[in-house]
């Protein structure tokens, strides 16, 4: 079994590249519905070699989705830079719960909601 995180926000086209950027990621399974759409209806954000979260558009629902914080996706990285990196990248229009500090459980931690409303917890 695999288990893969969807998150379904406005501005798809725009996310998936900052993502990639963010965590240095590659995109796979980018799908549009028709040529000309404007966002994507699915797409896949692959750090490494496994794909951790897909996105799409919210807008493409007939469901009123609700952003909350009963759940936040949890990256645990190989180093310190990595990590800051990403940080670095997220923090654009985002709300900083916690900027890159010294973790009681591991050695750096941050906790950041960022411009699309996705709330990240990320590790080292």
């Amino acid at each position: 079994m695999r288990a893969k995180f969807m998150a379904y926000i406005n501005n798809t086209m725009e996310a998936l590249d900052f993502y990639c950027k963010a965590f240095h990621a590659t995109a796979q399974n980018v799908f549009k519905n028709a040529d000309d759409d404007d966002y994507y209806a699915h797409a896949e954000i692959v750090i490494g070699k496994q794909a951790v979260l897909g996105i799409s558009e919210k807008a493409h629902y007939d469901t009123e989705f609700t952003s909350g914080n009963s759940m936040q996706f949890w990256l645990l990285f190989d180093d310190e830079q990595q990590l800051k990196s990403a940080f670095d990248v997220l923090k654009e229009n985002a709300q900083v719960h916690c900027p890159p500090s010294p973790g009681g459980w591991c050695t750096v931690l941050a906790d950041i909601t960022d411009k699309y409303g996705i709330r990240w917890l990320l590790s080292y």
